[in-house]
């Protein structure tokens, strides 16, 4: 990386907002040193009441600036305003319920004999370093940072190296709250990331990106028993039976591949509908993608903004195109020919539904990151063939399925090997509700009251008192 720094891109125009030097290992150093003096200096020993004060007036900064963040996540990462605006106020909500539940009882008192008190509590890891990915730059970084915070922990976040701005902006806003060196940040690509995991004074590591780093990450921490947490990809199915209120499924399930133009680990990518009605499903879902607008973010009528980057247009066009090239059939919006979407030399591309790929093919067995639709059906009333087909992944982040058939609900919802499982819905999230994968999509959880099993390490103590007094 040359002295002016990497650039950091707008996805919808390719052009440079910035440039921002890739931190070198010196600068990772001080900043490890810096939390890890944080943590020693009184951070860890804080009381709760203080952490959660401090928590709810981080928060208020982020709702108080919610335009400056927003319009970050839509120049640097492509947002539509009104989705940037959302997971703004997403990533205020999850402040918010780590401020309150710092303050949740932790622990238990054990019997003991007389003269013997024996207690169990959570005591936190110490320097925790956030790796967040490009697809939520502020929203996912939050969730590791609020949560770390929340008990005991100093952060070194590294966001993206495609997209810094927003996290920055957040790090420096929170010096106005927090002592010095709780929360601080790093920047660049791969090698930042590996001086982070091998870093003695970081105490655990939370990774949220692709599966081929995931492995990575783990194989580092393993080295120094360090603990991680890994939220990985996804290629998630979306299953439907005829019995299902086929409008509200379409309308989901092009959210659900869709949404975000497609760069979300829980996209529900894999499209598995019952024979019977596979025509007239997949001819309703093609009607409404097709009504999607691609166009730039700061265009109020727009739902569909840029990738983040060439490589990843040039990506999803090559899955398409081999798709096609084993004789699966390619519905593209009318008027469209091709995958790509020219638009001010930004990283567009069209909605694409990939009906009958081979079952070897990228489009049904990769993480794309983009808004392809795979398609494959099973026989009527085949509730065993249709489930071989959503379990048909290395993946296990998320699964969706829709039937009015109450025992099916009952059933699938309990075989299916998913960390998330949506019945006749799609996306729900809450901040208070913990989230995880199975299987290639990692292991940790997210948010709500399991997050602590991630950030704090479980203690037993025995305390003797002397009899008599």
């Amino acid at each position: 990386m040359s002295a002016a720094g990497r650039p950091v891109l707008d996805p919808a125009t390719g052009r440079v907002i910035t440039r921002l030097p890739d931190t070198d290992g010196p600068g990772v150093a001080d900043a490890v040193a810096r939390a890890d003096a944080a943590f020693r200096g009184g951070w860890a020993d804080t009381s709760a009441a203080h952490r959660s004060g401090l928590l709810r007036e981080l928060g208020d900064l982020l709702r108080e600036d919610r335009d400056e963040f927003a319009a970050l996540e839509r120049r640097n990462a492509g947002k539509p305003t009104t989705r940037a605006v959302g997971e703004v106020d997403f990533a205020a909500r999850v402040v918010d319920w780590f401020a309150a539940a710092a303050r949740y009882p932790v622990g238990e008192t054990h019997p003991a004999g007389r003269g013997m008190r024996t207690y169990t509590d959570r005591v936190p890891v110490g320097v925790c370093a956030a790796i967040s990915p490009n697809n939520y730059p502020l929203l996912l970084a939050v969730w590791k940072i609020a949560a770390a915070l929340a008990y005991g922990n100093t952060v070194v976040v590294k966001p993206a190296p495609e997209t810094p701005l927003s996290v920055r902006r957040l790090v420096d806003h929170a010096a106005k709250v927090l002592p010095e060196g709780v929360l601080t940040a790093v920047y660049g690509g791969a090698e930042t990331g590996r001086l982070l995991c091998d870093h003695p004074a970081v105490g655990m590591v939370s990774f949220t990106g692709s599966t081929t780093v995931g492995r990575e990450v783990a194989r580092r921490c393993a080295d120094g028993l360090k603990p991680v947490s890994l939220e990985l990809g996804g290629k998630s199915p979306f299953v439907v039976f005829r019995d299902a209120d086929l409008d509200a499924a379409a309308r989901a399930v092009v959210t659900a591949y869709t949404g975000n133009t497609g760069q979300m680990c829980v996209a529900g990518t894999r499209l598995i509908v019952d024979r019977a009605v596979h025509d007239e499903f997949v001819g309703r879902v093609a009607e409404l993608a097709a009504a999607l607008r691609v166009g730039p973010p700061e265009d109020p009528g727009t739902d569909l903004g840029p990738l983040i980057s060439r490589a990843a247009v040039d990506r999803v066009a090559q899955v398409v195109e081999e798709a096609a090239a084993r004789g699966a059939e390619v519905i593209l919006p009318p008027g469209r020919s091709g995958v790509r979407h020219e638009l001010d030399g930004g990283f567009f591309v069209n909605p694409v539904i990939v009906d009958d790929a081979p079952s070897d093919a990228r489009a049904w067995r990769e993480e794309i990151f983009g808004p392809v639709l795979s398609v494959a059906s099973f026989d009527a009333d085949a509730d065993a063939e249709a489930l071989a087909l959503a379990h048909d992944t290395a993946y296990g982040l998320s699964a969706s399925v829709w039937t009015s058939d109450a025992d099916r609900v009952e059933r699938f919802s309990r075989a299916l090997r998913a960390g998330m499982v949506w019945v006749n819905t799609w996306g729900d999230t809450e901040e208070s509700v913990s989230v995880s994968g199975l299987g290639q999509s990692g292991y940790g959880r997210e948010l709500g009251i399991h997050a602590v099993e991630g950030y704090t390490r479980p203690r037993a103590v025995w305390v003797a008192h002397r009899p008599g007094r």
